[in-house]
Order: structure tokens, then C-alpha cells, then sequence
């Protein structure tokens, strides 16, 4: 799976034209430019993703060895230098929407280059753009995420600048690295203060912008290992608890509308949108941040983070099309949602994509002096040096289809060393393990790691037994719902044409309602409704209707996308919406009641309802604010098979400014009362 995902990202971007990624540059430079533009955000210059394209092919080249990656970054690499201006000026236009954002991606791409793709030319260039960007970058340093008033994303500047000063030595990289430090918001971690609570200085911020504050903690980590000072680290493990245990879900994914708020607004806000999860950028973020974890302190328990995302975040995502335009947001919407790419070409997570995927190959093995760490129980090679012994230890395994992985030892000569395993948090049962057939027992480390120490010799077979079953996980412990239902460490959506299943499902007696289709890994059907089929949300497909967070307030809600649209309608991501006179969006339904679902607008127009043809009413969504809530219902209407159409109509309020009417959902019961 993670093979085809790395294929997929490679070839799509060795396709790019190399014209086409450096025209922009190249005018900018007066020199004749022959590429066309890419279109979207690359040909505006919003979040430049150039600096990514040199990481993302740097990295897939280290994960995969496949030397057209390196040629072409190389190639990327030397025209795009000699654009720079006599002054050090680097970006792709005069007018750069985020100057410290594309600095910042260019200083990881160039030390990406130099040191996984051994181009010593990036570091001259390197050199050249940080003169520059120490002379005008902005340096008020605004708190939060300042995009109107301020530089946008500077605080997570400072985390390639480390990595710059490691693989050079050059003190100006560290120097300039202090000054984007983000401690008034990393401290805020250090001391166990909630993030949303008054700071020392008297601000408060009660949301963030998620991924570029999970981001910003990479700076925190290199701090730490270039300088020692154990405040880094403690900020970087108080992080990671806060953020699992307050705004994360089920799949890993966190930041709904690209926000970190507190925990009741979150789960308010899994209800209210479908842009769930900024997957690409949000995944890669995480691998960073508990890769470090992993390394500095030698604890198992951050790969269960890697491991979700790896699944169910850029993992689950859908391919790229040849615009440019990319899986950006993950809906978990307990309405119903469908995977789609984002209708803007080159985004940033265009970008941050190749990075990601890369990265998974770097977090399947850890190592120590001692012993070789399995993060990931992913069909994988590692070739390491053991206590001065050359080993090659083959892990063959088909998880998560089979519960357990095996690997095999081949050494030059026996040599003992310890083989760990992380003790994954979904277990259901005490793992199990055998040597050549043999029972042998599992030490758990106090670092969660799952260890079998021995003399290995040629040959020898490790099996290991990870058993697991599917269970819930609802969004707040102690309540049963908004749940996911997962196996291990994969998320589950489910298909269910009658909306939300949460109800048919008895979450005390999962074992016993889930029944496993047989001849497709991971695949449930309901005992009681067989129509309800639940399978990963990796497997969906582009636009297939999926239910992954259940919850019996939306059982039999219909989410807008099943309804038919005539005329001019716009998809909100949210809703239809539409101001065109007569446009009409339909649908069928079983049940006596319906509520049309959806939103008050100070432009909110008026419409028509007909059920099977007769009209049953009208509603108005006009409202004196930006959206107010609505909710529109019709009862007695007999249980029976319905059809319901919507007109929007020429009338309005006098106080409205258009003619607007959108439609979030139909909500469908029984008996309902007026």
C-alpha cells in the first residue's frame, strides 16, 4: 500500500515539466522563459510550493534509490539558482503572498538537497537567500496566525534554520534560527497551561490555525538537539499530550477548518463541516514532530500517532489530478462524506504531499547501538551495524489484513541484540511471540516497546501476534457518540444509503453485529441490516458516500451530495447554494416529516417545497447575520416513499441583498410533530 502510494507521488511529479515549474522564475530573472504556467496557486504565487518539489523529490529519492528523482532535483535545482537576483531575491514573482512561508520551504528544500541528494550547490544558494531574508524578512513576529495584519507562519522558520546550522556548522543559521523561535506559544505546553488560557503577557488566542502550529513544535525539536536545554523537550511532550488528548480523531487527524479550538468546539465543528482534516500538510507535520519524539526520547508511544496518519490520513487519500489539485481536506462530517480533490490547482499541501509519503518509509525502522526498532509493521528491509555485525532483518507481513509480522534475521556471524516492537494501543489482547517455531516471551520496555533479546543467528524467524478487534472510539471519553469504529489502527467508514447507521449498531456488542464479509480484508457487515457495510476509509474511492463518525442525531439525515441539482448550484463543501430564479434540487426519501437543514444569510432568499408534486410550504432563509441557524419541517406526510423538490423563488424579504437559498441536508423521520 505504502509501495504504491510512493510510486504514485514519484511518477507524478517527474511528469511535471521542469519549464513549467521554473517559468515563473525565470521571467522574474528576465530571461526567456519557455514553460507554461501551472496555473492556480503556483501562477499566483500563493504559498509557493517550489522549495516542497526540491524536499519531496529530495526524500523520495533517499525512500526509494530511484535516480531519476535526484537527476531531476538537480536539474530543478541549478536553473532555478541562476535566477536568483544579484541581491539574493528568490522568489517566484515580484509579489509573494507569504514571504517567510516560501523561505522557509526553500531553506528545508535546499538542506533536503544537500544532504539526501549530496548537491553541495544548495548550500551556496543556501547561503545567498538567508543574507537576503536577514536583511528583509519581517520580524514583528505577531502571535497566531496573522495572514491580514502580519507575516504569515514565520514561527516555523526556525526548525530547517537548525537543521541548516547542523549540516553546515555555520553559526548565522542559529543566530538567525533564535529570532523565530515561538516560545509565548510553546510555553504555554511547557507549563501545562491549556493553550487557550490567558499568557503571561495578558493575550489570549481560543483558536489557532492547526497545522502551522503542530509544525511549528519541528522548531522546538531541533532547538533541543542543538542546544541540550531540556525545556525543548518537555515542550515537545506536553505538546504531544494536549494535542492527543484534546483535538485529536479517530484516523489522527485534527483541526477542523484548519482550527486548533477547544475540545467542545471541536466536536461542534466535526458537525458543521466537511473540511475536516488539512490531510497532506496536517500528516506531515505529525511524522515530524513524533519522529523526533521517537529519537530523543526512545518511547514507542508516539508511532500510535504515526501509524493513524499513515492509514487513515495521507494514506486514505485520493490521487492528484493533472492540474494540480490534490486531496487537501479529509471530511468526517457524521452527515456523510465523499472524498474530493481541491478545486484550486498547486495548493500548499500539493506541495507538502511527496514529503509525507516519503516520509512513511523513514518511520518503519528506529535504531540504537543495541538493537533495531519496528515502528511500523509495514513488508520492509533494514541493513544496519550491530554491536560491529552486519544484520539484515526482512519483515514480511500482509497487516493490517493479518494481525501480526514476522521478521526475518540473516548476520554475518551470531551476535545478541534486541529486536522491539512498539506495543501498539489498540491491542485487544496480550501480543504473542515465537522464534523458529518456538514459544518465546515478550518483555514490554518501560518504554513501550515490545522486545525479544537473544544471540540471533542466520536464519532466525521472529513471529509476532498483534491481536485486534474492532472497537469504538468516540471523540470524548465517557460519551458514547460522535464514535469512529476502528480495527487496529484502521478507521472504518461505512455505506449505508439510509444515512447515518448509528443507530442500527449496538456498540457493547461489536464482535457479535460486525460481521466480516468474507474474501475483503477489513469488511464488516452489519448482522442486522447487511446493507450497512463497513470497510477502511483508506479503501473509498473518489466521490463514494461514506459514513465515518456515527451518531444517532444524524440518523437519517441525507447529506446534500445525494441530491439532485438543476440550474446553477454551487458546492459550499458545506451545502448547495444557489440565487438563480427556478433552479430546483431534489431528491427521495422514506418517511411521514422532513427538515430541510441549513443556514440564515442577510442575502438568504426564499423558497418552494413539493412533495411528490403538491406544494407542502415555503421557507424564507433570509437572516440578519452570517450564517444564523435554520431548519425548516413538514410532518403527516405519510410514511411512504417520497420525493421532495425545492425551488428557489423571485420573492424575497425587502431587507435581503440577493435571492441566496442553500441546502445543508434533508432530515427524514417519523410521526415528527409540528
Amino acid at each position: 500500500m505504502f509501495r504504491e502510494l510512493a510510486d504514485e507521488a514519484k511518477q507524478y511529479y517527474l511528469r511535471i515539466p521542469d519549464d513549467d515549474l521554473l517559468v515563473g522564475f525565470e521571467k522574474r530573472s528576465g530571461r526567456q522563459a519557455v514553460g507554461h504556467e501551472l496555473g492556480g496557486w503556483y501562477s499566483q504565487d500563493v504559498f509557493s510550493v517550489f522549495g516542497q518539489v526540491l524536499s519531496g523529490l529530495a526524500r523520495l529519492y533517499a525512500a526509494t534509490a530511484d535516480e531519476a528523482c535526484r537527476t531531476k532535483a538537480k536539474a530543478l535545482l541549478a536553473r532555478w539558482g541562476s535566477c536568483l537576483a544579484k541581491d539574493g531575491y528568490f522568489y517566484y514573482s515580484d509579489k509573494p503572498n507569504a514571504p517567510h512561508y516560501v523561505y522557509d520551504k526553500l531553506v528545508g528544500g535546499l538542506v533536503d538537497m544537500a544532504e539526501y541528494c549530496g548537491d553541495k550547490s544548495a548550500l551556496a544558494y543556501l547561503s545567498t537567500i538567508t543574507e537576503w531574508a536577514e536583511k528583509h524578512l519581517d520580524r514583528s513576529n505577531l502571535y497566531a496566525f496573522n495572514f491580514v495584519s502580519g507575516p504569515t507562519e514565520w514561527y516555523t522558520l526556525s526548525e530547517n534554520l537548525y537543521r541548516a546550522y547542523r549540516l553546515t556548522g555555520d553559526q548565522k543559521y542559529k543566530d538567525f534560527a533564535r529570532v523565530w523561535e515561538y516560545k509565548d506559544y510553546w510555553r504555554l505546553y511547557a507549563v501545562h497551561k491549556s493553550i487557550f488560557g490567558k499568557r503571561s503577557d495578558g493575550g489570549q488566542t481560543t483558536a489557532y490555525h492547526a497545522y502551522s502550529h503542530v509544525n511549528s513544535l519541528g522548531g522546538a525539536a531541533l532547538a533541543y538537539e542543538v542546544t541540550g536545554d531540556a525545556w525543548y523537550l518537555e515542550t515537545l511532550k506536553q505538546a504531544y499530550s494536549f494535542l492527543r488528548a484534546n483535538e485529536c480523531f479517530a484516523t489522527g487527524g485534527y483541526g477542523p477548518n484548519e482550527t486548533l479550538a477547544p475540545k467542545d468546539q471541536i466536536e461542534r465543528l466535526l458537525t458543521e463541516t466537511t473540511n475536516t482534516f488539512e490531510t497532506q500538510c496536517g500528516s506531515w507535520a505529525v511524522f515530524k514532530l513524533c519522529k523526533h519524539l521517537i529519537a530523543l526520547t526512545g518511547d514507542a508511544q508516539y508511532g500510535n500517532w504515526v501509524e493513524e496518519l499513515a492509514y487513515n490520513g495521507v494514506g486514505a487519500t485520493i490521487p492528484m489530478t493533472s492540474a494540480g489539485q490534490v486531496m487537501y481536506y479529509s471530511d468526517y462530517n457524521p452527515a456523510g462524506g465523499v472524498k474530493k480533490n481541491c478545486p484550486d490547482g498547486w495548493s500548499c499541501c500539493t506541495g507538502t504531499r511527496p514529503m509525507a509519503v516519503a516520509d512513511v518509509t523513514d518511520l518503519v525502522y528506529f535504531h540504537s547501538p543495541n538493537g533495531l526498532f519496528v515502528n511500523l509493521f509495514v513488508p520492509s528491509k533494514a541493513r544496519l551495524r550491530l554491536r560491529g555485525v552486519q544484520a539484515d532483518v526482512v519483515q514480511q507481513t500482509r497487516f493490517p489484513d493479518v494481525p501480526g509480522t514476522s521478521l526475518k534475521v540473516t548476520v554475518s556471524r551470531p551476535v545478541r541484540f534486541t529486536i522491539g516492537l512498539r506495543a501498539p494501543s489498540w491491542l485487544t489482547e496480550q501480543p504473542t511471540a515465537t522464534v523458529n517455531g518456538r514459544s518465546v516471551p515478550l518483555t514490554k520496555s518501560g518504554s513501550n516497546w515490545l522486545c525479544v533479546t537473544r544471540v540471533w543467528r542466520r536464519g532466525d524467524e521472529l513471529k509476532v501476534n498483534l491481536p485486534m478487534e474492532p472497537r469504538s472510539v468516540p471523540f470524548t471519553t465517557g460519551r458514547p457518540y460522535p464514535t469512529a469504529i476502528a480495527v487496529g489502527p484502521v478507521v472504518l467508514a461505512f455505506r449505508s444509503d439510509a444515512g447515518n447507521p448509528a443507530l442500527k449498531l449496538n456498540l457493547g456488542k461489536l464482535r457479535s453485529e460486525l460481521e466480516p464479509v468474507s474474501g475483503s480484508s477489513l469488511t464488516y457487515r452489519l448482522r442486522q441490516d447487511p446493507a450497512v457495510v463497513g470497510r477502511p476509509f483508506y479503501d473509498y474511492k473518489e466521490g463514494e458516500e461514506y459514513f465515518l463518525y456515527l451518531d444517532p442525531a444524524y440518523a437519517g439525515v441525507l447529506s446534500y451530495r445525494r441530491l439532485e441539482t438543476h440550474g446553477l448550484w454551487r458546492d459550499s463543501g458545506q451545502f448547495w447554494y444557489s440565487n438563480e430564479i427556478g433552479a430546483t434540487c431534489e431528491g427521495s426519501f422514506d418517511g411521514d416529516s422532513l427538515r430541510v437543514l441549513g443556514g440564515r444569510y442577510d442575502d438568504g432568499g426564499r423558497a418552494e417545497v413539493r412533495v411528490d408534486g403538491k406544494v407542502v410550504g415555503t421557507f424564507d432563509q433570509y437572516g440578519p447575520g452570517r450564517p444564523l441557524p435554520f431548519e425548516w419541517h413538514v410532518s403527516g406526510l405519510g410514511v411512504s416513499h417520497h420525493r421532495v423538490r425545492i425551488t428557489v423563488l423571485p420573492d424575497k424579504d425587502p431587507a435581503s441583498t440577493d435571492h441566496y437559498i442553500n441546502v445543508a441536508g434533508l432530515k427524514v423521520g417519523c410521526r415528527l410533530s409540528d
